[in-house]
């Protein structure tokens, strides 16, 4: 009984805070100056403002200095967490601004006047800023656990990009269309408006829909094993706890702005103002509430501890010792990693099965299916005949499977997947044509390979943006293509058979197609096995150039590019032309390889293949080889390592690379666009259709460097 009598005294008291002279009616139109008069910012919320935002402020402050003393850990999803402890910071500033003003003059900002403006549109830049940077979170944690193949390096440039473009967007479109003033809650911001308004409702509800499908979509990614689950448990206990709390805040906001609402629109009752107390109290424990929570987060946590570390003993932190913390960076990196000892794992154990290596595979068949994909009627009879190939095995699809927690002899975290193997005999006599030249099983040791792995980060992967892993010999490599690029590939596979077959081809030839599948099917790759022109360590490059006969946007090096470390970066035909101008080959050779060129060019434009490239790459071999007759060892033609008679043991290696483009309406619509823009229907951009791209690497490429 005492204690129900405390509470009915405490309500009593509250009670007295509030009064129905201060209920704003919603049912009518109110002009600015009676927006001042009528709404006020009530006695307990003016203490709340004055109180609260300091403490707020300064955990926010601590986050975002954080990353300033230890500049390592800038980088995604770090980045995302101090924009929105910086917004955070900027609504403090915001409330306790509110809360000063009305203590000196006791009344509310006019709706239109300087103070109400500004803050307004502080108010309105850095909620947004707060919600979209939530929002691209959880995007960018999806993107990262799904496409962990997929070149990221502009990620961070998009992602921040959208973000500041929204904020800025809706900040300017208020001020455009006066959305911004004094609101129904005292504070300056989206200004009040009569009647009921869900636009706030429905935005709340979808932040906080997308952050638990975050949590369930984290939990269904990473696969099921107890290394895993105790790697993931910690982490989604964090977010899990980060993601409540942002909901039941959220829902107090959300149930207290449909009570004010009812209230001002239906009621008009005193008591209920309570609710404008409840709902700015829940605004308040966002960055108070959330930045205490973030201050366990993964991602920082040590750096904060570092931070305190530092004020208290006067120490320097090594920020190196910061990442060591389990994070999603953490978990990611080590997901990929075994996703590839996986596929490499995969790839030697299918190649074992080749009868010239006479090993056999330790993978089990799982199932055969059939594809239909029809060669021409001349080359399927010469396959038949000569080269005992039918259109069964063109179409073939043959699947292996990694099980789950696999008992191997070999050192390795593997996956619960699938591997499809596309024309597994077809591409079996493809390595058979060139296993003189290489060890696929030894080029795709697990082992050996695990500096390449472990070493692996990120890269560009060119435009298509690729994932590309060279073997550690540097003979061979695995490259990422989309489902279009398996398609052109499959169609026209026979006749791809018999070219390089049939005749001293540069093209960089595939060894199998497979498909990566995990066991949870939340992740699909395909990517290709192909031979690698380099051969041989990349220390000894001194140029590598990837020409297409073009000269739009096909130039690399600046004037000011001296410094620049050209062993690393992928030259233009520009850049051949003004460092190297043409191939210095012997003359026996020079037809011999026009004649190839021209034979592989034409062969695509029967294919309706375009934007190929001609890979060049100028190689030191008397540093790696005093004796050149090692060289026929390394490749299958004489044409793929030829000597320079200008520069003594200098050797170019050259294959055609990039050359499962088609003509489609992707690449008509690249045409349509740079033409328009630059307004020149003369411009030799790369994109052309493959007669005219045909004819163009024949005449401004072929015939110009040999």
């Amino acid at each position: 009984m005492n204690n129900i009598g405390i509470f009915l005294l405490i309500i009593v008291k509250i009670q007295a805070f509030y009064s129905d002279e201060d209920v704003v009616d919603c049912n009518t139109n109110l002009s600015d100056q009676e927006l001042s008069q009528e709404i006020k910012l009530l006695i307990l919320d003016q203490y709340f403002f004055l109180i609260i935002p300091i403490f707020a402020f300064c955990l926010t402050v601590i986050i975002m200095w954080s990353f300033v003393i230890y500049p390592k850990t800038w980088k995604m999803p770090g980045d995302i967490i101090f924009f929105i402890s910086f917004c955070e910071a900027l609504l403090c500033v915001h409330w306790f601004s509110t809360s000063i003003y009305f203590m000196i003059n006791q009344i509310s900002p006019q709706s239109d006047g300087l103070f109400c403006q500004i803050n307004s549109m502080i108010s309105i830049f850095a909620g947004t800023g707060e919600i979209t940077y939530n929002l691209i979170f959880c995007l960018y944690v999806r993107i990262t656990l799904k496409e962990q193949f997929a070149a990221r390096k502009k990620l961070r440039i998009i992602l921040h990009s959208i973000a500041w473009f929204i904020m800025i967007l809706v900040t300017l479109t208020a001020k455009l269309f006066n959305y911004n003033g004094l609101s129904l809650f005292g504070t300056c911001s989206l200004k009040y408006n009569p009647g009921f308004n869900i636009g706030g409702l429905v935005l709340v509800f979808l932040n906080t829909f997308i952050s638990i499908m975050t949590i369930i979509y984290i939990q269904k990614a990473v696969p099921e094993n107890q290394r895993y689950l105790n790697l993931i448990g910690k982490l989604t206990r964090y977010y899990s706890s980060y993601i409540t709390a942002q909901f039941f805040i959220q829902l107090i906001q959300a149930l207290s702005y449909i009570l004010v609402g009812f209230n001002c629109t239906k009621f008009h009752e005193g008591w209920l103002l309570i609710f404008i107390t409840i709902e700015n109290s829940a605004k308040l424990c966002t960055p108070f509430v959330l930045s205490i929570l973030r201050l366990k987060d993964p991602t920082i946590k040590r750096q904060i501890l570092g931070f305190w570390k530092k004020i208290s003993s006067k120490q320097t932190a090594s920020s190196s010792s910061l990442l060591e913390e389990i994070n999603l960076e953490v978990i990611t990196q080590s997901l990929l990693i075994d996703k590839i000892n996986t596929i490499i794992y995969s790839i030697q154990q299918i190649f074992q099965q080749d009868n010239f290596t006479k090993k056999k595979s330790k993978l089990n068949q799982k199932k055969k299916n059939q594809v239909n994909f029809q060669s021409q009627d001349n080359d399927l009879c010469k396959l038949e005949f000569k080269y005992k190939i039918t259109q069964q095995q063109i179409n073939e699809e043959t699947h292996f499977v990694i099980p789950p927690e696999q008992d191997l002899d070999v050192e390795l975290r593997l996956l619960a997947s699938t591997i499809t193997i596309y024309a597994p005999k077809v591409f079996f006599k493809l390595r058979k044509k060139d296993w003189q030249v290489n060890n696929y099983t030894k080029s795709f040791d697990p082992i050996k390979n695990q500096d390449q792995i472990n070493s692996f980060k990120e890269q560009d992967g060119g435009k298509s943006g690729a994932f590309i892993l060279f073997t550690f010999d540097n003979k061979l490599l695995i490259k990422t293509i989309n489902e279009q690029e398996l398609l052109v590939i499959r169609q026209n596979l026979g006749s791809y058979f018999l070219h390089l077959y049939e005749n001293d081809s540069l093209i960089s030839p595939i060894y199998g197609i497979f498909k990566f599948e995990l066991q949870n099917g939340l992740e699909s790759k395909i990517f290709i096995v192909m031979r690698n022109a380099l051969q041989i360590p990349s220390n000894y490059v001194i140029r590598t150039y990837d020409l297409k006969g073009s000269e739009y946007q096909r130039k690399v090096l600046k004037s000011d590019d001296c410094k620049r470390d050209l062993k690393k970066t992928t030259l233009k035909d520009i850049d051949f032309k003004e460092e190297e101008v043409k191939l210095y080959i012997p003359e026996n050779i020079k037809d011999q390889l026009k004649n190839s060129l021209i034979k592989d060019s034409e062969f695509f434009q029967k294919l309706n293949i375009m934007d190929y490239s001609l890979l060049i790459i100028k190689m030191n071999w008397s540093f790696y080889s005093k004796d050149e007759k090692d060289i026929p060892s390394f490749f299958n033609s004489k044409l793929s390592c030829i000597p320079s008679v200008k520069e003594k043991g200098i050797y170019y290696h050259i294959a055609i690379i990039d050359y499962l483009q088609i003509w489609n309406a992707e690449k008509k619509i690249e045409q349509v666009t740079k033409l328009a823009i630059n307004v020149n229907k003369d411009l030799d951009i790369s994109a052309k259709n493959p007669q005219e791209y045909t004819k163009r690497f024949i005449e401004k490429l072929v015939q110009n460097i040999i």
